[in-house]
């Protein structure tokens, strides 16, 4: 899961509606890891009612087998009368997870593989793991996080807000406390003060060089986008659509999409003609797939 492990969790949760296989071992890994997991963040990370439902559903089983009130809160008091599939391959379902009920989405009954194992603290690439276990599961290890492996060498708090989709004003206070401890440092610039963090010293303390620091990516906001377009690709009406409004909504789906791919660096120009908006998102998601790929070794996972 690496460190971005809520925002890979609900992209895995649509996209493995395709491999029933993926998301039982995604479901059994959460019930073995769930106290490394922020259910804020999870939350946080929706960006549709699809994203709730599935995020729900998971909480709710998480709940079931791990019964713990951060896990129970939120959960819908009763089923809704229609469910719809959770998995998009076909097969009967003779038994319905009550979780997933609950949340609106029919499945079997789900039977953890536990095969799942803790992430190794020690490896780079689990930082958010390793800064977890330090400073807990909350704001403070996200915004120390962003702030050792951003290639930026001093952020405001409204990226840093951005960045680990914390509230800006929940972001303020984790950066003033940690400040007072130290660990943080801040300047003024133009009547806004960034902050930074002496990448040499933590390293020293999480027993790493600098340079093995993994790379920082805005997962959230790319793999988000990612969903929204995985989703339009499948509606079914696009078939039956003419051209033009085919190529009117794909237009509609780039500018959806554009201010979160612009938090990550990915350009998402249009061409002037309208006949080649299918190509320009054909694009766009080539990008966005290529940016997710690249640097495996370095970039958080």
């Amino acid at each position: 899961m690496g460190a971005r492990p809520e925002a890979l969790i609900v992209f895995t949760l649509e996209i493995a509606r395709a491999e029933p296989r993926l998301f039982d071992e995604l479901m059994d890994w959460m019930l073995v890891n769930e106290s490394l997991l922020s259910v804020r963040r999870l939350r946080a990370m929706c960006i549709d009612e699809t994203d709730r439902a599935l995020t729900t559903a998971a909480l709710g089983c998480l709940a079931r087998r791990r019964p713990r009130a951060r896990l129970s809160s939120h959960r819908p008091t009763s089923a809704p009368t229609t469910l719809q599939p959770l998995f998009r391959v076909e097969g009967p379902v003779h038994e319905t997870d009550e979780a997933f009920a609950a949340a609106g989405l029919q499945r079997p009954p789900l039977s953890p593989s536990h095969k799942s194992r803790p992430p190794d603290p020690t490896t780079p690439i689990n930082l958010a793991f390793r800064l977890r276990d330090i400073l807990g599961v909350g704001v403070r290890a996200e915004v120390v996080r962003v702030l050792l492996t951003i290639e930026a060498p001093w952020i405001n708090a409204q990226t840093l807000a951005r960045s680990t989709c914390y509230a800006k004003r929940n972001v303020h206070d984790a950066l003033a406390g940690l400040s007072t401890a130290g660990v943080v440092s801040a300047v003024t610039v133009a009547a806004e003060q960034r902050y930074t963090a002496d990448r040499s010293a933590w390293a020293a303390l999480l027993g790493c060089e600098p340079d093995k620091l993994p790379s920082h990516r805005d997962w959230p906001q790319l793999l988000g986008a990612l969903r929204r377009i995985l989703r339009w690709s499948e509606q079914p009406e696009l078939v039956g659509m003419s051209d033009y409004l085919r190529a009117s909504s794909a237009r509609d789906l780039i500018e959806a999409v554009r201010p979160d791919l612009a938090f990550t660096g990915i350009p998402t120009d249009l061409s002037t003609s309208p006949e080649n908006t299918l190509s320009d998102l054909e694009d766009v998601t080539e990008s966005a797939l290529m940016t997710m790929s690249a640097s495996p070794q370095r970039v958080e996972e």
